[in-house]
């Protein structure tokens, strides 16, 4: 091969690997890591899966490219905002890098980012340096928040508002399409404005009240029930995804048989429909409770959200679906999950309203701020990586208060 031939080749190499990359990461977006496949690469660019592999030899190695794509546009969002010399500065850097690049996806500059959902769920030699990857992200994000001047931030609380930045971040997936491209960047001010200032209005205070005590307890006998499903699919489907947590897992997680799996639920994808159900009636219920307690909008707010959050990471009762949960999950079940969690947001924005203008919450925008709120408590099962399962000591220093009042609160 000549030297003048040399360079079209790689550049026809670099373009044919770039449109793999885009359509495999609308592949991973649509079907999550259990329903990522060459296959089904292939079908959506029109080849034959044998003319991927000399590209990517398995699948595994395909969804890795994918996801550190992703991780390394993240970096670069990172290397931007790392030069702004506060913290607060950084963390709204970051958070304008990221909404700047959904805009360029949304106009076809940029190919979509990948989920960081079921990152865990990519097997082989791929797995660790995945993980790897992925943790050194977030210790990354938490150096935003660094400061020898605020001491009271602890690595432990870094990691945890790192996660929870994260997770805000990509939640928007949810609903970023009903705002347009050119708003972006208002919305990326507003949504950074409630991290670093949080919620409360100057003179509240960090509520004494007791929390609220949510869901059924726990049986205490053998029997196998339709709760037991419940419980047990929703965290299988937190942890391994919806397509991961299979019928043989979820019965094997109850050990019993497929037989007993089939009399008391009609299958997966009714149980996961239940399983959501069940995720937002915890919710309701604590909202309702939340008004009917509160005196104000800035406690009714810290009640639900506070409630919900140490639930969640406490397990007690079951927990709930997390919001990432939605990957992979069915078109016209996702429709109708994605109108109730919208219902849900619209609650939240209303209780922050009312605090807005009861004066206890800060101006901010309803909608947005929900959003927020709504990760905060649903993230909360994230703690896992930093404490023993169900163990909730330092949630409400490291995380919860942060949350709520701001990242740097002292």
């Amino acid at each position: 091969m000549t030297a003048a031939v040399q360079p079209k080749v790689r550049a026809r190499y670099a373009a044919k690997r770039d449109a793999i990359m885009a359509a495999a990461t609308k592949v991973f977006n649509d079907h999550g890591v259990s329903g990522f496949t060459l296959a089904a690469v292939a079908k959506r660019m029109d080849l034959h899966p044998v003319s991927l592999t000399y590209y990517f030899k398995r699948k595994e190695d395909l969804a890795a490219a994918v996801l550190h794509e992703t991780m390394a546009r993240f970096n670069v969002m990172l290397e931007q905002a790392e030069v702004e010399t506060t913290p607060a500065a950084r963390l709204r850097a970051f958070v304008a890098g990221y909404f700047e690049t959904r805009r360029r996806v949304v106009l076809g500059l940029e190919i979509p980012l990948a989920p960081f959902s079921e990152i865990a769920l990519i097997e082989g030699d791929q797995h660790q340096p995945l993980l790897d990857a992925f943790t050194g992200l977030y210790i990354r994000i938490g150096r935003l928040l660094k400061d020898p001047a605020m001491p009271w931030i602890t690595p432990a609380r870094r990691q945890a508002l790192a996660r929870l930045v994260v997770f805000q971040l990509t939640w928007s997936d949810a609903w970023l399409e009903s705002y347009e491209p050119e708003d972006y960047g208002r919305v990326a001010a507003r949504i950074a404005d409630v991290m670093i200032n949080g919620l409360a209005a100057d003179g509240q205070v960090w509520p004494d009240l007791p929390l609220l005590s949510l869901g059924s307890p726990d049986a205490q006998n053998d029997e196998v029930t339709r709760d037991r499903f419940l419980v047990a699919a929703t965290k299988l489907i937190n942890r391994e995804g919806y397509r991961g947590a299979s019928v043989d897992k979820i019965s094997a997680e109850l050990k019993v048989t497929k037989g007993s799996f089939y009399h008391h639920n009609a299958d997966k994808d009714e149980l996961a429909a239940a399983c959501f159900a069940r995720t937002f009636d915890l919710v309701d219920d604590a909202k309702r409770r939340a008004l009917a307690i509160g005196e104000t909008g800035w406690e009714r707010l810290w009640l639900a959200t506070v409630s919900l959050a140490m639930h969640q990471a406490s397990a007690d009762g079951g927990r709930m679906l997390r919001h990432h949960a939605l990957a992979a999950v069915p078109q016209g079940m996702r429709k109708q999950v994605l109108i109730r969690f919208q219902q849900i947001g619209n609650a939240f924005a209303g209780m922050i309203s009312d605090g807005v203008a009861d004066g206890t919450v800060r101006p901010v925008d309803p909608l947005l701020a929900a959003q927020l709120s709504l990760v905060v408590f649903h993230a909360a099962l994230a703690l896992g990586y930093l404490n023993k399962p169900g163990d909730v000591t330092g949630l409400l220093d490291a995380y919860v208060r942060p949350a709520l009042l701001g990242f740097f609160v002292e």
